[in-house]
């Protein structure tokens, strides 16, 4: 049984050894780009019980695409999925983003993005972010001419973000790939954070999950990217 996606509500943080409500952002469909509701569709498609448990391989694991199923584009086959389901974040976002591709590519027969299974790889690779900090998304929609970079007061539901967190009191150093789903708004209103769907230990693989800005380990407010798929229909 799915579990109801997408909830709006109020979001428990301490603070101080108090509780304070931080309220989310609803998600109102009617305003979204197309193709961000078809984004949230493709998600809203995939169980959040544990089905799809998250699984980054060390060396010599074994290796597959962080998705949950073998993906195709143009009738060949460019991801690997793994054989239990598991997923990994980069992996998972770029999943749904080509599942919603090949939905809007048979409903859209005039939009022509310049991606093929030839350009893949890189695309893949600039998806999965080249390095530390890097915008991942962001530049893979850009470099193909189907999306580009937004600006953070621009972000709706379904939009791509790499977000990055800052550094822990350990030296330690993190990112994610997540589907942005709203923003967690303090008690002025003002953005403390977000909440986004994607794949990660904590919700036992896909699920939602909420994160705040702030240092040791909190989002990096310099570093997060925030990409949109935008395609025109072509002649």
């Amino acid at each position: 049984m799915l579990r109801r996606l997408f909830s709006l509500g109020l979001v428990p943080v301490a603070l101080g050894g108090c509780v304070l409500l931080r309220s989310t952002d609803p998600i109102d469909r009617s305003s979204l780009p197309p193709f961000n509701q078809l984004v949230l569709d493709v998600a809203a498609e995939y169980p959040v019980d544990g089905t799809h448990d998250y699984w980054w391989p060390t060396r010599g694991e074994g290796h597959y695409d962080g998705c949950s199923r073998d993906m195709q584009l143009g009738g060949v086959t460019v991801m690997s999925g793994e054989p239990r389901g598991r997923t990994y974040c980069c992996g998972f976002t770029l999943e749904i983003f080509l599942e919603a591709l090949n939905r809007w590519r048979r409903e859209h027969p005039g939009a022509a993005p310049q991606l093929t299974p030839e350009e893949w790889p890189r695309f893949q690779r600039l998806w999965f972010v080249e390095n530390i900090n890097g915008p991942g998304p962001s530049a893979a929609l850009e470099a193909y001419g189907i999306g580009g970079t937004i600006a953070s007061d621009e972000l709706v539901a379904g939009d791509f973000v790499q977000l990055w967190r800052t550094e822990t009191d350990t030296g330690k150093l993190s990112g994610h790939s997540v589907i942005f789903l709203g923003w967690v708004r303090d008690w002025r209103g003002e953005a403390a954070g977000m909440r986004y769907f994607s794949t990660q230990p904590k919700t036992d693989g896909i699920g939602e999950a909420t994160e705040l800005f702030g240092g040791d380990g909190g989002l990096s407010r310099r570093f997060c990217h925030f990409g949109r798929v935008e395609i025109a229909d072509r002649e």
